[in-house]
């Protein structure tokens, strides 16, 4: 856990994801960038640490959070897998 932030009791971090679900539910096509790091700031986790609980680089994910680079399928779910997301596709707003 990131030592920065003083640690959450358990009903506090399960009202985080909550919170942090409904965020991500409303706004279903937002980026693949921008979602990771909601994810990994609301398990209030290091990118080292993130990665290794998702089997990426650290690299890698530094790479995608900045948007250097664009993550395949695979590693999206790798990536997603923490939150209990999955990817799908959503209709392009006009």
């Amino acid at each position: 856990m990131d030592k920065r932030f003083k640690p959450l009791s358990p009903a506090e971090a399960i009202e985080a994801r909550r919170a942090l679900a409904d965020e991500l539910a409303a706004d279903p096509a937002m980026p693949i960038p921008t979602v990771i790091r909601k994810i990994r700031g609301a398990l209030r986790l290091t990118i080292a640490e993130y990665a290794k609980l998702c089997g990426v680089s650290a690299r890698t994910l530094q790479d995608i959070e900045r948007e250097q680079s664009s993550p395949t399928l695979a590693t999206t779910e790798k990536l997603l897998r923490p939150m209990g997301m999955v990817v799908s596709a959503v209709p392009k707003r006009r």
